[in-house]
């Protein structure tokens, strides 16, 4: 074993000299060093990376859902690489998202915020890296998180070239409306393709439109495919939380956030108690989000295929998190529980290299970027954090995935509550999203939110580790926890935090209903040890927060 990681931290350091030489050196030194790459992939394949904002693996065909919501996936899975159980960084989808993009946890790379500079992020990105590679690089994004941002000062939403836009020739967002939701298919992308198919590129095509408020932007036949029959939604009963995006039918974030152990609060108390038949009206409406895009996905497919490019293409699909629909009696991801915290990864390689691979170890985000420049023969730099998942994918034999996944909640939902939902959305002088007896409560808890969490303080975050038995959630700072908690909040104090340690039992509880900390002392020891080693160590190389005379820009959500 040691004689292994010796080796492996060998080959780490010839990489990453031969890539930093590739990045730095002269057109000459350059030449040499990518010699030196196993495969010059990179010469003359595309990579299409396609983020699914929350779609639920097991709201799939292939996740065994009973539902035929995704029969283009489903289909595109025969000729692609799966991995079964992959898991999410965080629960929250910025922050998730560019630890994939980067191959780093989000501490290390810097997004740990809705609020953000053009610099928070200073590790190469994915398209950054490809650039250096002679990759035309483009997106194109209808995941609001991805392009919207508001200048708090003003409170005006601005166009800003950020973390997440940098390093593009071309970043589109197509600035369509369905009603009030912005969340539409990225359909451009396959204008898109057809323009550009003669060159060498990487496309990010990040859709919103699975992501609440649901099926907002879904066709009214395709809207209703799986609604319980003559359901009239429960909410349009009491005083309306219109929110800024869908209509009234449509399950949106402001009501998501009031629904809590299956009950519907308002007035800071539990006004009803969800049915069946409500909790499957929600689900039904994400479903007919996930058939929707799932269209898209076959549009994409048939671009390729008629454009050839499904021969030197590598196509990654990426769903960043999941949601909660229902379980424990709520339905937005405001944990680190496993309907969140897994999400859709697959691969489909060009001309459908490694068709119908499965791969049951746990894998994360983070090993996306290193498996991609591992396939195109790119050298992998020393400060990814993730795994090379080609050993896995070519059936190697000894290869492994991630025994232990490591999790940050950063930031913590109450977070970001205070820098944008409380101070734009509730606030919004053109709709009412509270009811009037709830405004001055409101006040109230937004002043002590932005005392408890000061502009130029690093966010507060709880901790995970997972293996495929069990799962330890370490709540770092209860006492703070309780004292800004949304959920007790909005309850009326009903619903608090108890425990600063969490154990599950993912085999024998799979609805994570019962920690079982006080009966596996051992199993908490070894796992806190564990995770508390990681936590110092990402502490050690953590990225700056907040710099003086930094301007920061809020990242809506939803």
């Amino acid at each position: 074993m040691h004689e292994e990681r010796s080796m492996s931290r060998l080959r780490r350091v010839v990489v990453s000299a031969v890539f930093f030489a590739l990045l730095t050196g002269s057109p000459a030194e350059r030449a040499r060093a990518a010699d030196k790459a196993p495969d010059r992939r990179f010469e003359n394949t595309n990579v299409i990376l396609v983020s699914l904002q929350c779609l639920r693996p097991d709201h799939m065909g292939i996740g065994g859902y009973t539902r035929n919501t995704t029969p283009n996936l489903d289909e595109i899975s025969r000729s692609s690489v799966l991995f079964q159980n992959s898991i999410s960084h965080t629960n929250l989808t910025p922050v998730a998202m560019m630890a994939a993009l980067t191959g780093q946890y989000p501490r290390v790379n810097g997004l740990v915020t809705f609020d953000v500079t053009k610099d928070s992020v200073s590790a190469r990105t994915m398209p950054e890296i490809l650039k250096y590679y002679g990759y035309s690089t483009a997106a194109v994004v209808t995941s609001l998180e991805f392009v919207m941002r508001f200048d708090g000062e003003s409170g005006k939403v601005i166009d800003l070239r950020d973390v997440f836009s940098r390093s593009y020739d071309d970043y589109i967002w197509p600035r369509r409306h369905v009603g009030k939701s912005m969340r539409v298919l990225p359909t451009e992308s396959l204008d898109w393709l057809e323009k550009n198919k003669t060159r060498k590129f990487f496309l990010w095509i990040a859709t919103g439109s699975i992501h609440p408020p649901y099926a907002a932007t879904v066709p009214p036949a395709e809207k209703t495919l799986y609604d319980p029959p003559g359901y009239t939604p429960f909410w349009t009963k009491f005083f309306p939380v219109s929110g800024n995006e869908g209509g009234p039918d449509d399950p949106t974030i402001d009501l998501l956030l009031r629904i809590w152990d299956g009950e519907y609060y308002q007035g800071f108390k539990p006004v009803y108690r969800l049915t069946p038949d409500d909790a499957d009206y929600i689900r039904a409406r994400y479903d007919a989000g996930v058939h929707y895009t799932d269209g898209f996905i076959g549009e994409l497919f048939n671009k390729l295929r008629q454009t050839g490019l499904d021969k030197n293409t590598v196509v990654i699909f990426y769903s960043i998190h999941g949601k909660a629909l229902g379980e424990r009696g709520t339905f937005i991801n405001y944990d680190l529980y496993e309907p969140v915290l897994k999400n859709l990864l697959m691969v489909r390689f060009p001309d459908g290299q490694y068709a119908g691979r499965r791969i049951s170890e746990q894998v994360q985000g983070i090993d996306i970027l290193p498996t991609l420049l591992s396939y195109l023969g790119i050298p992998i730099a020393a400060d990814l954090q993730g795994n090379d998942l080609m050993p896995l994918v070519r059936g190697e034999a000894g290869a492994k995935g991630t025994e232990y996944a490591f999790i940050d909640r950063m930031p913590w939902w109450e977070h970001w509550m205070s820098r944008f939902f409380l101070e734009f959305k509730f606030h919004d002088p053109l709709r009412t999203n509270h009811p009037p007896s709830e405004e001055e409560a409101i006040v109230a808890y937004a002043k002590m939110l932005n005392e408890a969490f000061p502009l130029d303080a690093y966010p507060p975050g709880d901790i995970a580790v997972r293996t495929n038995k069990w799962k330890l959630i370490v709540r770092k700072d209860l006492r703070l926890l309780n004292k800004v908690s949304w959920p007790r909040f909005i309850t009326g104090g009903k619903r608090a935090f108890t425990d600063d340690t969490e154990l599950y039992d993912l085999v024998a509880d799979p609805h994570e209903m019962h920690n079982v900390a006080a009966e596996n002392p051992k199993v908490v020891e070894e796992l806190k040890a564990k995770l508390l080693a990681w936590d110092a160590n990402i502490e050690k190389r953590k990225a700056p927060y907040h710099r003086a005379g930094e301007k920061r820009y809020l990242i809506p959500y939803p």
